[in-house]
């Protein structure tokens, strides 16, 4: 193998927004051919709360805590989902032009060779670290490390960043992220789904010892000849002059809702690439998409591909048709892919932020629409539905209740959930509690071998974001009413939760619980 000289960066410990600053610098400086390719290791001097390039910071970061713990907040410029970048954790990371060695060949085929080369190196500190696709890197099925990458016009980055210390309490806190992501046919505690370094290795790790074996394994399985340098002049200049833009809300806030904007109509999908969450904006008349926003934990190839997807939506009638065939055109002109997500997908993400303004009336406003979610059934069929079953979450029981952690209520009216059995008695409903996820699932499936029907529930939208599909998979039709409270996902509490064992009091949406009830029922009501 030909070796193939490339500039070893070493730049220690930085705040946030310089690290970023350096990766996007970086990154275009190689492209137009002012800087070398590049081997940089990426350290922090303080914790950080990254979110990946398409997120929207204040669903995936809880910016409270961080503000008040001294945790730096920023966005990184590869894709995928929010991270806790620690001062001990050790990053990597690799600039070079693409169709040239190490970036040679299909994206997938250049993750592989590269993760299964980190993998090679973290075993050589004495544990037995391996590739899992689509990107991580784990050592007996638990995550230790997670990659990415980077594309623009002729040149890539592709990154890695290693967990050394052992910090899940600050991760739980500091990330929305992590506890959402957890289904028991994975894990059931993010324990059992990453691991530290240091507590399964004999000895703590030096890092520089690390950085020594990366450098080793990298130049002997990629051919790369390392030379240690230090930041060119340009690229030294643009640090000093874009450091400010990376650390204001302009970058950090990039992919946020615009708060002057007013309400959007709004769609949450999950994919094997990750999760897309879509916002349209209505124009004058509530006719055109106005303004699109398209986020989530996916990668983007290139970079900017959902900013552009956004503005090719504009103008574009609001009628689902017509949004998916303009997504496919888009998809079909540039090239482009979300990692993972067929472009069908996306165009149906869209559709579907679009279809809730058929249920826009004098009865339903706009905000109260996005707080629906819809199972197996669209926003428009709902009206021509009957409704079989009113199902519960447990968690909206007193913590005193003698029926907490039991199916039923005894309607003693020291909570709304006797209020609600009362009222789908009223409205021809068997009103159920559901105790734990998998409980909810096996009365899905009973219910789908029983006479047909829809049911209409109660969830917090990390739980229909996280089970959507586990749902769908289950032949019934369903409306799902968001949860008026902080959720057992918001307190860091999502796997007792999904065990039926979570101790906090939610709230249900009262109001539109009941105008839910009323809208598909109200006509077959014995009242």
């Amino acid at each position: 193998m030909s070796e193939k000289k490339i500039r070893l960066l070493d730049t220690r410990a930085l705040p946030a927004s310089a690290n970023m600053a350096l990766d996007n610098i970086i990154l275009e400086e190689v492209s137009s051919g002012y800087s070398p390719a590049t081997f940089r290791f990426l350290q922090f001097d303080r914790m950080a709360a990254l979110v990946g390039y398409n997120q929207d910071t204040n669903l995936e970061i809880r910016t409270d805590f961080c503000q008040a713990h001294n945790i730096d907040v920023n966005r990184r410029i590869t894709g995928g989902g929010a991270i806790l970048f620690q001062p001990s954790a050790l990053g990597w990371e690799i600039f070079s032009a693409t169709g040239v060695p190490p970036f040679t060949g299909p994206y997938e085929k250049v993750l592989e060779r590269i993760c299964s080369t980190a993998a090679e190196g973290l075993s050589r500190m004495g544990i037995d670290a391996q590739f899992r696709p689509r990107n991580d890197i784990e050592v007996n099925g638990r995550k230790i490390s997670g990659t990415g990458g980077a594309f623009i016009s002729g040149a890539m980055m592709f990154q890695g960043t290693v967990l050394i210390e052992n910090e899940t309490e600050l991760f739980l806190k500091a990330l929305r992220v992590p506890v959402e992501k957890l289904k028991k046919r994975e894990i059931e505690s993010l324990m059992e789904r990453i691991c530290f370094l240091n507590d399964i290795v004999k000895s703590p790790v030096n890092v520089d010892d690390l950085k020594e074996v990366f450098v080793e394994e990298f130049s002997g399985n990629l051919g790369l000849n390392f030379y240690p340098d230090q930041l060119t002049d340009r690229e030294d200049m643009r640090l000093r002059n874009e450091l400010t833009f990376y650390s204001s809300p302009d970058w950090i806030y990039s992919h946020s809702r615009p708060k002057i904007e007013g309400d959007s109509l709004r769609s949450i999908s999950q994919s094997e690439g990750g999760t897309i969450r879509v916002h349209l904006w209505m124009g004058p008349g509530g006719k055109r998409i106005r303004q699109a926003l398209i986020t989530g934990d996916f990668f983007a190839i290139p970079q900017r591909l959902c900013f552009d997807l956004e503005a090719f939506l504009v103008g574009v009638p609001l009628d689902r048709d017509r949004i998916k065939d303009r997504v496919m055109t888009f998809f079909r002109s540039v090239g482009g892919q979300i990692c993972g997500v067929d472009p069908e997908r996306v165009a149906e993400a869209v559709a579907e932020a679009s279809d809730r303004l058929k249920l826009v009336s004098s009865n339903f406003s706009l905000p109260e629409v996005n707080e629906l979610f819809f199972i197996n059934v669209s926003p428009d069929a709902i009206k021509n539905q009957s409704a079989r079953w009113l199902l519960l979450p447990y968690c909206s029981k007193n913590l005193d209740c003698d029926f907490r952690e039991r199916e039923g209520c005894s309607e003693c009216g020291a909570c709304e959930i006797g209020y609600f059995f009362q009222l789908a008695r009223r409205f021809n409903l068997e009103p159920l509690t559901i105790q734990s996820f998998e409980h909810l699932i096996d009365t899905l499936h009973a219910k789908s071998s029983s006479d047909s029907g829809l049911y209409i529930g109660s969830c917090c939208e990390a739980f229909y974001s996280k089970h959507r599909l586990e749902m769908e998979a289950v032949p019934v039709p369903g409306v799902l009413v968001n949860l008026d409270s902080t959720t057992c996902y918001d307190l860091g509490k999502g796997t007792d939760a999904y065990k039926g064992k979570f101790d906090n009091k939610t709230f249900l949406n009262i109001e539109l619980l009941e105008k839910t009830i009323r809208l598909i029922n109200g006509s077959t009501t014995s009242m």
